[in-house]
């Protein structure tokens, strides 16, 4: 079983992945035609959206005491595999 701050760890290494993800994806809607990257923008705002739900969940695990913070771990689990998901989606329609 990992530690929390372990954990914590790996999440804050997959938020910087998934930053780089969001400016990369942000860079080519730029490049898009007008159509395609109002489309675009309006799916990377959604994305930031879930990316800040999942910056909160992040901060509140932070908030719990070493033992209590495993009861938040499958919903953390949950999140960010939505997350790495809709990121996943998004990526495979810019190309």
């Amino acid at each position: 079983m990992a530690s929390k701050e372990a954990y914590q760890k790996k999440l804050e290494a997959q938020f910087n992945e998934w930053d780089a993800k969001l400016h990369e994806l942000g860079a080519k809607a730029q490049k898009a035609t007008a159509d395609a990257r109002i489309s675009y923008e309006n799916e990377l705002e959604s994305l930031k959206s879930k990316r800040a739900a999942a910056r909160k969940t992040l901060e509140e695990l932070g908030k719990r005491g070493d033992n209590a913070w495993e009861d938040m771990k499958d919903g953390m689990e949950k999140v960010w595999d939505e997350m790495s998901k809709a990121i996943e989606n998004v990526a495979a329609r810019f190309k």
